[in-house]
């Protein structure tokens, strides 16, 4: 057989190969991109992702959509939702990591039940309530030590929750205490106990929270970007 002859069946039989096992390796490059993916976001409930542009190694992806749901982090509230938009994604498919990501966009959200259930550690019973764009109020029963207060009174505080660097702040406004306004200092203090309200800073990403905002469904809305993971190269 002519050697172009030869030379156009190896490419035809490596054209087909490469049909072939492409399936088989995009399955798996995404079975690594989950684990990779969850090792960063933590345990959901569910999640979904979805690829674009896989390289035939499967290590590099052109695009990466993670939505997991019901997210769980110690010593912070539960994140009813998160969104992941990463762009030029590298996976160390051996051990099931993120190395590089050239783009990142994120969307946190936190239910206000959510955050009375975080608020519990410093309160009774709290009430969350939220109004746009910003605002919070919360109601129950000052506790000290885990031990809810009965006779104290019921406690109120009104506030913002904003976001600052990579942490979600709530600032305190005014305290009421039964009947008063609590002193100056009360208001200190519980703030630096109970913030930041969860913090980015250990994660790969995202590396800043950029917006927060308080809808009229009880949900607050966080839009964060950048990471600390390196750039990947185009």
């Amino acid at each position: 057989m002519p050697a172009p002859a030869v030379l156009a069946r190896c490419v035809a039989v490596a054209a087909v190969l490469a049909t072939a096992c492409s399936p088989y390796l995009d399955a798996r490059a995404e079975a690594a991109l989950r684990d990779a993916l969850l090792r960063v976001v933590g345990p959901a409930e569910s999640y979904d992702v979805r690829v674009a542009g896989a390289s035939l190694d499967g290590s590099r992806f052109d695009r990466v959509r993670f939505i997991g749901r019901r997210i769980a982090r110690a010593d912070a509230p539960v994140l009813d939702r998160l969104e992941l938009d990463l762009q030029g994604v590298v996976v160390d498919r051996a051990v099931k990591s993120l190395t590089a990501v050239a783009a990142t966009r994120v969307e946190l959200q936190l239910k206000g039940a959510d955050l009375a259930v975080f608020l519990s550690r410093w309160l009774g019973e709290p009430q969350v309530t939220l109004s746009p764009p910003d605002r919070i109020a919360v109601v129950g029963t000052p506790r000290i030590g885990g031990i809810a207060l009965g006779g104290a009174g019921g406690a109120e505080l009104q506030g913002r929750l904003v976001g600052a660097g990579t942490q979600l702040f709530l600032t305190i406004d005014r305290i009421r205490l039964g009947r008063g306004e609590a002193p100056s200092l009360a208001r200190v203090v519980l703030e630096r106990a109970i913030n930041p309200i969860f913090d980015v800073v250990e994660a790969p990403l995202p590396a800043r929270l950029d917006a927060v905002e308080v809808g009229a469904d009880d949900t607050i809305r966080i839009a964060a970007s950048g990471s600390r993971l390196p750039q990947a190269a185009p």
